[in-house]
């Protein structure tokens, strides 16, 4: 219906305006209260995205979601992969000990990172193989690269923390090895442009939130 339609155009500001109220309330004083809604920001900003690109492949977000909390799992309760750390209790209902709102954060990074990386590589006019290692490497370090300015705002706002106090080589490594494999998974296009978008305004986040100082 029509109503769908504007409100579907309308998604990307909502985006905006939820994300920006956030790191505007968080500079200004306000981090305590509101960090406190992050896996709700976090959750609703996934749904929007998801819907924004409704079609043929919510299997792969699927997988994405689920495959990313999967691999939080195993990272947690064996210290492999990405080191030894334990989740707080900020980022909201927990299984197993770790927040299923990851599954979000995963998905939206994934293929967010994947839609940029494979848009970027089209300049090249590589052959398909190439183009999908190519898109694989790019989303891999643009990921990567975005857990670099997560880590710091994470352990301020005690979303997570590690056994050794600061964050170990093997965090990143693992970041990167599993976005890499990810973007390996046979499909047939890239293109997601709601988590293309969602995740431009979540790394704007987390940038201004390592640049300019602020407490909890």
């Amino acid at each position: 219906s029509m109503n769908w339609t504007t409100l579907k155009r309308w998604a990307p500001l909502i985006m905006i305006i939820l994300n920006s109220v956030g790191v505007a309330g968080v500079l200004l004083g306000f981090g305590e209260t509101i960090l406190q809604f992050t896996a709700l920001n976090l959750l609703i900003n996934g749904v929007l995205a998801a819907w924004l690109d409704w079609d043929s492949r919510s299997r792969l977000w699927v997988y994405a979601a689920l495959g990313g909390w999967l691999v939080e799992c195993f990272g947690v309760h064996t210290g492999w992969l990405f080191g030894a750390y334990h989740y707080g209790h900020g980022l909201g209902l927990q299984v197993a000990e770790v927040p299923l709102i990851l599954g979000a954060l995963w998905f939206v990074t994934l293929m967010g990172f994947g839609h940029w990386g494979g848009r970027w590589l089209l300049r090249f006019r590589l052959g398909t193989k190439a183009h999908k290692v190519g898109t694989a490497i790019v989303a891999a370090t643009l990921m990567m690269g975005l857990d670099a300015f997560i880590e710091p705002v994470a352990i301020q706002s005690g979303w997570w923390e590690w056994a050794q106090g600061d964050v170990p080589w093997t965090n990143y490594a693992s970041w990167w090895a599993i976005a890499f494999l990810f973007h390996l998974v046979p499909r047939q296009s890239t293109e997601s442009k709601g988590t293309g978008i969602l995740v431009l305004i979540f790394a704007s986040f987390f940038i201004l939130l390592n640049v300019f100082p602020w407490t909890v």
